[in-house]
């Protein structure tokens, strides 16, 4: 089996390093290929050129038309497709390979595997709402339960931050849809969940294994609550990266990750061209 990432990315390559040296680090085995769809404002496009450099094994797609180029990235012949955008961070190496999840997913005849919600998930950055898990069933280092029963991110299959689907369900969706970025893309899934999608179930690790950091905000569609404790702009971010420096990796704290949003304090290395 196959899962495809796409991940969707604004004059952000150096929280996109940080997400590709992430899955380095962490999550190889579930991606079969990688594609980065960015975006970027003059003055933006050398970090993209500088990303291009250091990640030849990274697929990258300048946008065109966004909806017209994501419908064309999501290939048939990967059975699985996983999206992310660029302030993710991976943070626990899960041993298990994407046959491994789709087995799981399969057996239990799920909608979605997220990557960024577990038993750990409690609260809700974009919302400031606290919830606890309902009822969920473990078997092995996986979990799955009812989302229509579920409060929170637990409730929010349709996400594109994260969530494996398998391709024939999220291109039907996808298809049907009308949008123009990502989070308008995220925003009219939601009309499906007043429906009947193929399943109400969804399944996890027994604790998440990603996080986005927002610390800044590159979209004018949704005014996302962020950079609240460590605020610092893409501009400071971008201007960082050209002049040879990477957020490091090791310095970030994820003690308390408790959501699939959680501010990071981002410190910075000189890049390692060794």
């Amino acid at each position: 089996m196959k899962n495809q990432l796409i991940i969707f990315s604004k004059n952000r390559a150096c929280q996109l390093h940080l997400l590709l040296e992430s899955i380095v680090k962490c999550s190889t085995d579930l991606f079969n290929n990688i594609t980065v769809l960015y975006k970027s404002d003059s003055g933006y496009e050398s970090g993209y050129e500088l990303l291009k450099k250091r990640f030849k094994w990274v697929n990258f797609k300048l946008e065109e038309n966004f909806r017209k180029d994501t419908l064309e990235l999501i290939n048939y012949k990967c059975e699985y497709t996983t999206f992310l955008v660029d302030d993710v961070v991976f943070f626990d190496k899960h041993n298990s390979t994407i046959s491994d999840v789709t087995e799981y997913m399969n057996t239990k005849d799920v909608l979605c595997f997220s990557l960024r919600v577990g038993t750990n998930s409690t609260y809700s950055h974009p919302a400031n709402m606290h919830y606890k898990m309902g009822e969920y069933e473990t078997n092995g280092k996986f979990i799955h339960f009812n989302f229509r029963e579920q409060k929170g991110d637990l409730s929010y299959p349709l996400s594109v931050d994260g969530h494996i689907f398998k391709t024939t369900t999220i291109k039907d969706l996808v298809s049907n849809a009308m949008f123009h970025n990502p989070n308008t893309l995220e925003s009219n899934l939601q009309q499906y969940m007043r429906g009947n999608l193929p399943s109400n179930i969804m399944a996890s690790f027994i604790h998440s294994k990603m996080v986005s950091v927002p610390v800044n905000l590159v979209n004018d569609t949704f005014k996302n609550r962020h950079g609240l404790e460590f605020y610092i702009s893409e501009e400071e971010l971008n201007n960082r990266y050209l002049g040879g420096e990477v957020i490091s990796y090791y310095d970030l704290d994820f003690d308390e990750i408790n959501g699939p949003h959680k501010e990071l304090e981002y410190k910075f290395a000189v890049y390692d061209l060794t």
